[in-house]
């Protein structure tokens, strides 16, 4: 970094100045890399189905569903749909069980008409007004009612297409403003009746200065006497486009009170799935400004009634559950973004820091069955919703929604605020796979091998090897930047945390306590410590070592039977340095303002004056990795650690060069995929799905869910997916909120997680007036004991299973969970003060049991 290096040598020029006239007047005074665990596989998501054929809707078919024809099948399961409501259903061939996109709300007596229409729906949508007032439509009560769809069979597929917008004329057929000339001679002239003529020039208003005549308010009692006096004079769609042009200006809210729109849906069978998808660029927005703002697909499908059991799963955090029925009506129904929030929205309050979902599915278990609904197109913009029975009906629902085009508040002054959207909407299909379970498979176990065996299929998951010990993830801190003073003038200079010689200690001393797994993340190597400048280019800290202790830890490392992974954060810039210009390099919110992320105040909720980081555009992240990438492979280690790139997703909304989030989701795929032909052996933070098949190990994985009040039970339904495929680790042991040794080990030993520390090797003292105070909690000689203890037990159980998938996990008893792995091996873990006993088999208190295998 070529303006770091000025900035030192003034320093140092200085601090030589100030010595000599400080003299002058006192007179006398760094085994073998492994392959990635997920290769990079490309199949396609939608491969033809050899079986699927057409049927004719007279087909004698068992079962029949009474409205409903059945209009697709394949060798697992046959779709019906309704030619009078659009309503398709889905039958499982192998069990029987019959899935609705739609329940029957009849006798629904909590719902009103209009929410009776809405759970008839597959499509409802909010669009915007013109001061982005939110309006809603559903392709019930704005489309079946009047009518107005299309069915389209083919061999492959069905598409049904909606208008949307009541089909007579209302006050926007009604031109706001005519010209005088026109008033007179297209409107008055051709209506013989002297009242018809007194009616019209009632509801008009003469503007003198302007030579032109303005609509008045319309009562709604007589708009049908004045339309009917334009249908007398034949007024015209194109007298109607003159008058508006003459007129000027924009809309009314009350000219375009019934805008029209017009969406698809497709349904097809795929394998023993249901594909459903809608391809944005097909949407028809006929009325501007008004433009759809968010979409629901399918948002009633498979809905529970009040006499269904089982539950809602969610992917939030590790994932949850929401028992049917639960009459928690006074809690908030539940809705959560897929991949965490978007960061290019402003936000100026924050009341906490919620686990993000790192994982794009969402299901169902009702009664005996279950299904699993994965988004695979248009996941970064979905939006994860669930309810319960009694709130506005009587069902239990859960379904995505996708912001196509997104809104954020502009703050014009404290009492003026302004909502802005970017130019374009969305353009691109969203598609969601719909796979089902039942019997022993209908649960959230089933859900994730249902999942897992997706990203086998479609991912190139592929399994570990047998044998091995667990990873022991070590995550060091290299140097930091630190304020120094000297005669009185500031300075900043680099200071130690970890150097590589004393990394290398660590490793000696860990592989003499017979750890020899280690998977070490390094921190804070280059370009100015461990919140690093941009790294466009590397320049390696001279305080943390040489390129030669570099090769020797990472040699060490490997021939014990580790793994080096150097640390970088490509989307998160945290210092304006070279290389980096906010103007020109940051994402955008959409007020057109830098996107910046500040640390925020627990206690007060507001966002503080301290800034995080900037947020890099995704059109920069190409060039920024070819830069990085030219320099690293001096240091390539064939592994590498990328800390942002698997948990931060996020819009840059600049006019010119807009990217959605799903398109900032393709962007960052890319260069994943390309830092992995270079490093094959990839660790990333978090784990959102699409790093998931170039990464070898994942950490920080989401340990349990958010906990709203309107779920029930956490579960590690992320690890479930994992396990036996890709090693991971949840949060460091010693920076989790309790600090307990056990219960981290337990939890380990529950999920399947692997040993996790975070380090630092110089006397935390050093950390004094600087900002990085979250590490006094890291000095390694306060956790060494506790680390090799937890090791031992946690590798010595799980290294059995290593390579096999979580088949089943349960909770046996309040605080008593057990998980099973395909060689039948059973982990039982009691995370309560007593004593339990389950089945004849005590578990004691903060304990564990090993069964079978």
């Amino acid at each position: 970094m070529k303006n770091r290096g000025f900035r030192y040598l003034a320093v140092l020029s200085l601090m030589i100045i100030m010595l000599a006239v400080s003299a002058c007047s006192s007179g006398n005074e760094g085994a073998d890399q492994p392959a990635s665990a997920l290769p990079s596989g490309k199949a396609d998501n939608e491969k033809p189905d050899p079986s699927l054929k057409a049927l004719d809707p007279s087909a004698q078919v068992e079962p029949r569903i009474d409205g409903l024809d059945p209009v697709l099948e394949n060798d697992s399961l046959r779709l019906y749909i309704s030619k009078a409501t659009t309503e398709i259903a889905v039958l499982d061939k192998q069990s029987g069980q019959i899935w609705r996109s739609n329940p029957d709300s009849s006798e629904d007596k909590l719902a009103t008409p209009y929410l009776k229409g809405k759970l008839s729906s597959q499509i409802s949508f909010i669009y915007l007004t013109k001061n982005g007032q939110n309006k809603d439509y559903d392709s019930y009560n704005n489309s079946i009612k009047y009518n107005q769809f299309d069915i389209k069979p083919t061999d492959k597929d069905v598409t049904v297409t909606y208008r949307f917008g009541n089909p007579e004329k209302g006050i926007e057929s009604i031109p706001k403003v005519v010209s005088k000339e026109r008033f007179e001679e297209r409107l008055l002239k051709r209506l013989e009746d002297p009242a018809d003529q007194e009616q019209l020039k009632v509801r008009y208003k003469f503007i003198e200065e302007q030579n032109v005549y303005e609509r008045r308010e319309i009562p709604k009692a007589v708009l049908k006497k004045l339309l009917a006096l334009f249908e007398k004079v034949e007024y015209t769609e194109e007298d109607l486009s003159i008058d508006n042009g003459e007129g000027g200006g924009e809309a009314s809210e009350e000219d375009a009170a019934n805008p029209k729109f017009s969406a698809s849906i497709r349904y097809t069978l795929s394998g023993a799935d249901l594909v459903v998808s809608v391809d944005t660029s097909s949407i028809t927005e006929d009325t501007p400004p008004y433009r759809i703002h968010t979409l629901n697909v399918l948002e009633n499908f498979g809905a529970a009634g009040k006499q269904d059991e089982g539950y809602i799963f969610l992917p939030d955090g590790s994932g949850t559950l929401i028992s049917l029925n639960n009459g928690k009506k006074l809690s908030q129904p539940i809705m959560m973004p897929v991949y965490g929030e978007d960061k290019a929205k402003y936000v100026i309050e924050k009341y906490n820091t919620l686990e993000s979902n790192r994982l794009p599915v969402f299901g169902m278990k009702k009664n005996e069955a279950a299904f699993l609904a994965i988004i695979e197109e248009g996941d970064g913009l979905a939006w994860l919703s669930a309810d319960i029975a009694g709130r506005q009906h009587e069902f239990n629902t859960v379904f995505s929604q996708f912001i196509i085009l997104p809104k954020d508040e502009v703050r014009l002054s404290n009492n003026e605020i302004m909502y802005k959207t970017p130019k374009n909407t969305y353009r691109g299909k969203l598609q969601i796979r719909y796979a089902f379970m039942n019997g022993e498979q209908a649960n959230y176990s089933g859900m994730a091998e249902a999942y897992r065996s997706y990203l086998e299929n479609t991912k190139g998951m592929v399994k570990m090897k047998e044998g091995g010990d667990t990873p022991f993830y070590l995550e060091l801190a290299g140097s930091i930047p630190k304020k120094k003073n000297l005669l009185g003038f500031p300075y900043e200079s680099l200071v130690p945390l970890t150097s590589l010689q004393q990394a290398t200690d660590l490793v000696d001393q860990l592989n003499a306590k017979q750890i020899a797994n280690i998977r070490l993340n390094y921190m804070g190597w280059f370009n100015n410590g461990l919140r690093h400048e941009f790294p466009s280019d590397i320049d390696m800290e001279g305080v943390i070592g040489t390129k030669k202790e570099w090769k020797q830890l990472g040699d060490k490392l490997s021939q014990s039977g580790g793994g080096f992974y150097p640390d970088a954060a490509f989307l998160q810039v945290y210092q304006n340095s070279s290389g980096f210009s906010p103007n020109k390099d940051a994402a955008q919110y959409i007020s057109r303002r830098y996107a910046k992320i500040y640390e925020f105040d627990r206690a007060a909720y507001f966002r503080s004056d301290k800034l995080m980081y900037y947020l890099l555009s995704p059109n920069k992240l190409k060039a920024e990795i070819d830069g990085f990438m030219s320099d690293y492979k001096k240091l390539n280690p064939g592994s590498i650690s990328l800390r942002d790139m698997g948990s931060e997703l996020y819009s840059d909304f600049r006019r010119k060069v807009e990217v959605t989030r799903e398109g900032a989701k393709q962007i960052v795929t890319e260069q994943v995929e390309r830092i992995h032909e270079e490093v094959p052996d990839i660790m990333v933070a978090g784990g959102n799905a699409y790093t998931l098949p170039y990464a070898s190990h994942v950490i920080r994985v989401p340990e349990k869910s958010n906990e709203y009040q309107l779920a029930g039970e956490s579960v590690p339904f992320n690890q479930m997916v994992l396990h036996g495929f890709v090693d991971y680790a949840g949060s460091p042991y010693n920076l989790t909120d309790d600090q307990n040794i056990r219960v981290n080990m337990l939890r380990s030993l529950e999920t399947g997680a692997n040993v996790y520390f975070s380090w630092i090797y110089e006397d935390p003292a050093v950390l004094k007036e600087t900002t990085y105070n979250y590490l006094y909690s890291t000095y390694y000689k306060n956790w060494m004991d506790d680390a090799v203890q937890a090791y031992e037990e946690v590798n010595g159980v799980l290294k059995n299973v290593r390579n096999q998938a979580i088949v089943q996990h349960e909770k046996l008893s309040e605080r008593v969970y057990q998980t099973t792995y395909e060689n039948g091996t059973k982990i039982s873990v009691n995370y309560g003060n007593e004593d339990v006993s389950i089945n004849g088999v005590t578990i004691k208190a903060l304990d564990y049991i090993v069964e079978g295998g």
